[in-house]
């Protein structure tokens, strides 16, 4: 092999290399930042971790009333996505127009991956409150 084709080959399977590992790392990234958006369904556990109840006694009580304002964080998620995703829906009707066919794939594969990966945090296995 020629000097020159085996320098090809380690330049462009190194460039190759870097945008694998570039891609993998956005990906990690992304989906470490949607780790920490917080889910109203670990509202009473987080909470009850940050007081720390002093006792058994006020740990029932904590958890009494943080249970009945978790069922409404809930609603207001619920409710929230579903502005959202009809604020955003007319944000698209309205760039339409003005977009070329590549930028509106690229805006639509975007929002997709946002939904995609929004359905996965809700769909991640509940973990059990400790102390229960």
């Amino acid at each position: 092999m020629q000097a020159k084709t085996k320098s090809g080959l380690i330049l462009g399977s190194t460039l190759l290399i870097g945008a694998l590992l570039g891609a993998l790392l956005f990906g990690w990234f992304v989906r470490d930042r949607m780790r920490h958006i917080p889910h109203p369904r670990h509202f009473s556990r987080r909470m009850e971790r940050m007081i720390k109840p002093q006792d058994e006694a006020q740990q029932i009580a904590l958890r009494e009333i943080l249970m009945r304002y978790q069922d409404k964080l809930r609603d207001i998620d619920i409710a929230h996505r579903e502005a959202l995703k009809t604020h955003m829906d007319a944000v698209l009707v309205e760039l339409r127009p003005i977009l070329s066919e590549e930028q509106f794939r690229r805006v639509e594969r975007r929002q997709r991956r946002f939904g995609e990966l929004m359905e996965r945090r809700d769909e991640r296995p509940r973990t059990p409150t400790r102390g229960k």
